[in-house]
This record gives C-alpha cells, sequence and structure tokens, in this order.
C-alpha cells in the first residue's frame, strides 16, 4: 500500500528535488500545498495552491490519515503548530527540516545531535533565521507531544545539487562559464561539509514510516570536509580543466562586497553518521555528485 504523504512547500530546491524522486518509487500518494511558484507536474502528487499561513485553507483540505507530514518551509514561530491545531485527519509522523547552523559557534567537532546548541543571537538575517529554526524546533516536539504524533528533526549543514537556488556553487559555476575570474580567499581557514540534495531525498524517504527515527533529531552532513581550496579542487575537477582564479584576502572580499558563500574563519562541521546507523543510507561521495550538479548547470545555463 502507498504511503501517504503531505508536503508543505516542495516545488523549488530541496522539496522539488524529494518530490521528483519520491514520485519514481512509486510507493507514495503525496500532496504539496505551497504558494504555487513551479508546477511540479509529476505523477502521484497533487499540487494545491495557498499560502501555508491560512488556517482557513488549511481546515479545507480533505482529511486523510497522512503517513508524514514533511515540512520544508517553516520559518517562522507558529508555523508547525498552525497546521497540527488546523489539519484535518490523522497524522502519524511530522519531518521538520531545521538547520545544523543552531549549534554553538567554536565548539571542537565532532559536532553531534547532542551538541550544546547556540544560545547568543545577533540582528542579522541569518542569526535571526537560526534563531527561529530553533524555536520552531521545540514547537515541533511540544505540538507533536500534544497531538500524540511523532517527530523527526532533521538539520542539514550546506545543501548543494540541482534547482539550487542559493548563491553557493552556483555562484561559482557561473563565473567559471561565463569565464570570468573566480575569487579564492587566501587566509580563510575555515572548514566545512555538504550535503548533496539528493541524498536528503533520500533520507527523507528512510525515515518515513521508520519508528528508529521516531522523536529524534539527525544532522544531516556528507563525511568529506572542506576548506576553499579544497573546494576549488573540487570545481576544477569537475570542470576538467585549469580555473581562472585571482587571490584575494577576507578583508578584500569583505571591501569589494565578493558574496563568498562558506565560513571563511570558524569551522562548521558536523557528525552525519547517527543517521546512516538509523536507516539504510549512505552519503553520495562529494566529488561524484559535485560533479553531477555541475554538469546538470552546465548543460542547461544560458549567458
Amino acid at each position: 500500500m502507498k504511503k501517504e504523504l503531505l508536503v508543505i512547500g516542495g516545488s523549488y530546491f530541496v522539496g522539488r528535488v524529494f518530490n521528483i524522486l519520491a514520485s519514481r518509487t512509486g510507493s507514495f500518494n503525496i500532496t504539496v500545498i505551497n504558494r504555487g511558484r513551479y508546477e511540479l507536474n509529476l505523477d502521484g502528487v497533487s499540487q494545491t495552491h495557498f499560502d501555508r499561513h491560512d488556517a482557513e485553507k488549511i481546515k479545507e483540505l480533505p482529511a486523510k490519515d497522512y503517513d508524514a507530514v514533511i515540512d520544508f518551509c517553516a520559518y517562522e514561530p507558529g508555523d508547525i503548530a498552525l497546521w497540527l491545531e488546523n489539519l484535518p485527519g490523522s497524522v502519524k509522523q511530522y519531518i521538520f527540516i531545521s538547520t545544523s547552523s543552531v549549534y554553538e559557534v567554536g565548539i571542537l567537532p565532532p559536532v553531534t545531535e547532542d551538541s550544546p546548541l547556540t544560545t547568543r543571537f545577533g540582528t542579522d538575517e541569518n542569526a535571526r533565521y537560526v534563531q527561529k529554526k530553533l524555536i520552531l524546533e521545540d514547537e515541533c516536539k511540544e505540538a507533536c507531544k500534544n497531538k500524540a504524533i511523532a517527530y523527526t528533526i532533521l538539520r542539514p549543514t550546506f545543501i548543494f545539487g540541482p534547482f539550487n537556488y542559493a548563491p553557493r556553487e552556483p555562484f561559482y559555476f557561473t563565473l567559471l562559464l561565463d569565464g570570468k575570474e573566480i575569487p579564492v580567499p587566501t587566509d580563510a581557514e575555515a572548514k566545512f561539509q555538504f550535503v548533496y540534495v539528493k541524498d536528503i531525498a533520500r533520507a527523507l524517504m528512510g525515515a518515513i514510516g521508520n519508528e528508529r527515527v521516531y522523536d529524534r533529531i539527525f544532522n544531516l552532513a556528507g563525511p568529506e570536509v572542506l576548506d576553499y581550496q579544497g573546494f576549488m579542487k573540487a570545481l576544477e575537477e569537475a570542470h576538467g580543466a585549469p580555473l581562472k582564479t585571482r587571490p584575494v584576502t577576507v578583508r578584500d572580499a569583505a571591501e569589494q562586497k565578493i558574496p563568498l558563500p562558506f565560513p571563511l574563519l570558524y569551522d562548521e562541521l558536523c557528525d552525519g553518521g547517527r543517521i546512516t546507523k538509523a536507516i539504510d543510507f549512505a552519503y553520495t561521495p562529494f566529488g561524484e555528485a559535485f560533479k553531477e550538479t555541475y554538469d546538470i548547470f552546465r548543460k542547461a545555463y544560458q549567458k
């Protein structure tokens, strides 16, 4: 019997890839709720368009027995509670996509799901984002407890892959394909990790209805540790030819407003191994996934 899924968001990047891959398995009936920016047009996937904050629209949804709700776009406190208070039918599991940025900065690796969470919040956009994700993690636990629903919280690190709209690897791909010089910080010491968007989709499929992930939190982070030099090496290998680069310092980048997308001074490293022990799941090797991502981008890119 197919599992019944409700996906909130799910047509832009991570959710879009999940819906594509999940629909191909034939194992799910998927209802997607979003504002309709992109039509998915996938077998086994139906879309309904409205703002996720519209409680009356939530109440009008058909009453179903959902095996899981997957929430890709909860960003504001109250987002999860609103759905669980108003959604008709029943829910067995609520899967919330959080972020690995919730951990205290500067703690020694390995950063596990039990490591200290940050309590220091600035006023910039990223700090507010992290603070809200932490509030939502607590909200998810409490709202699910009140409804006797199992929760699963996923904390991905830097996500890459097809359809990525964030100016991370697409920033470098665009410079490369336009024949422009790529700025490389010479004094950036931070190390970081990635997780492939298709791996997130596979992890989600393995988590749905899996009691080993009920009421638990999982990092999603590939095992490879990179810095800017390592990232440039991976980019060159994916491209198959030498890169045109120019050295910059961290100060140069700030003064020239170069949007370097990865950590510069402080490591952001997580242990993503817990989920591989809970479900039948393994991370795709970074080089393989990165080349696939670059090849897809290159074929679709238009100057």
